[in-house]
């Protein structure tokens, strides 16, 4: 038996106690049935199941009462699911929905429950004697069948959270993709903390996963246990601070991407006229049912370069697709497709040509004049010097304070 280490059990205490607390307030603060706090949640009351479940184990409980062992075990099948569904309502709360599909994750806690079932069964001794690892344990087939269904259950666990939080990372990762279909800048629409949550997540995972399959030795058992405790208690003050800032992800990205999806269905834009007629040039599948035929994408394209060149939109830090298209009565719709076809990129990227096409002239020194590169990173649109220089670098191949030099000394 191990020795209850007061600060371990307290940490404990209290990252359970913050679980609770938290999953009780965000249950409650969820709007309707398509929050995703419902999931966060969900998430939060099992993690806190699993902090239990380290006390009793911590404070030798589990060896006063061996029914306790593995009680908790089957529940934590869900961790994976809440995540996965939380971050991807986040990104997309227009995903919701309560069908069989979504129904088929939570099978695994049953699948668990059916498989400990006889060690559940077993006796309270008979538990005991496997948590001392005795060596006069029986062999008869109730007791290797009750064996088996533990082990097979401690290589599950590991292997379906590992599978959720690849789904996760492919959600946030999509997510971004999709920002730049809607922003010139994304600095302050990314979550990039959901990505963070990811990584300290895949972390805990590693060390569990090591120790359900291999276990530490006796001399790493102990400070491995009070770190990974730590690590779990920082976790949910990191998740809880960072879902009380942020409710459901960015109304205007779901209403963009309403339209984007259904463009077939919309076949005039706000003040363009009617096509005469559609060519019958091949287009994506995406916009196989427009009705924009390459003539008016051309004039559309024109105007929108009219609109960023003269109009200098571009210095606007907030651009985005729906202000551009406010400013130029042109659906959204329409400037993503003639962006996306006609450019072969994306809105961000459109934008940023043109910023680091005037950071250009700008970096270029007239007579004694002289601006920072953070000065002209924020003049012409930039939220950060580090956006800029890699946007800058990605168009020239060089840094802006290395564009700067090499137009001095070439001058």
């Amino acid at each position: 038996m191990q020795t209850p280490i007061p600060y371990e059990i307290a940490a404990l205490l209290m990252g359970g106690t913050m679980c609770a607390f938290m999953a009780l307030y965000f249950s409650m603060d969820s709007k309707g049935t398509k929050s995703p706090k419902r999931f966060l949640a969900g998430f939060l009351f099992i993690y806190g199941l699993t902090f239990i479940d380290n006390f009793w184990e911590t404070s030798d409980l589990i060896f006063q009462y061996p029914r306790l062992a593995g009680l908790m075990v089957p529940s934590f099948f869900l961790l994976g699911p809440f995540l996965y569904f939380y971050i991807r309502d986040m990104c997309d709360p227009e995903s919701y929905k309560l069908d069989r599909k979504r129904y088929r994750h939570f099978i695994m806690p049953v699948i668990a429950v059916v498989l400990m079932m006889t060690f559940y069964s077993f006796p309270d001794t008979l538990k005991f004697s496997l948590l001392m690892e005795e060596e006069d344990l029986p062999e008869t087939g109730y007791f290797l069948i009750g064996v088996l269904g533990v082990v097979l259950t401690q290589i599950m666990l590991p292997v379906q959270i590992l599978y959720y939080l690849v789904k996760s990372y492919r959600i946030i990762r999509r997510h971004f993709t999709t920002l730049k279909q809607f922003f010139a800048n994304v600095e302050d629409h990314k979550l990039d903390w959901l990505r963070v949550l990811i990584i300290m997540l895949s972390i805990q995972w590693l060390l569990y996963a090591f120790d359900q399959l291999f276990g530490w030795s006796d001399a790493l058992s102990e400070p491995i246990g009070t770190i990974t405790t730590l690590v779990d208690v920082g976790i949910i003050y990191f998740l809880s601070f960072k879902g009380l800032r942020h409710d459901a992800v960015l109304r205007e990205e779901e209403s963009l991407q309403r339209q984007l999806d259904t463009i077939a269905d919309q076949q005039h834009p706000k003040t363009e006229p009617e096509t005469e007629t559609t060519r019958e040039t091949p287009q994506p599948a995406k916009y196989a049912k427009s009705a924009l035929s390459d003539a008016d994408s051309e004039r559309i394209l024109h105007k929108l370069q009219q609109a960023l060149e003269l109009d200098q939109l571009y210095k606007d830090n907030m651009l985005s697709l729906r202000s551009l298209s406010d400013h130029t009565r042109i659906s959204p719709n329409y400037i993503s497709q003639v962006i996306n076809q006609n450019l072969n990129c994306n809105f961000f990227d459109f934008i940023n040509k043109f910023r680091v096409r005037a950071a250009q002239e700008k970096l270029v020194p007239k007579g004694d004049e002289k601006i920072s590169v953070l000065d002209v990173a924020h003049e012409v649109g930039f939220n950060s010097k580090s956006t800029f220089n890699t946007a800058f670098k990605r168009y020239t191949g060089l840094t802006p304070t290395q564009y700067r030099k090499q137009q001095q000394s070439s001058a």
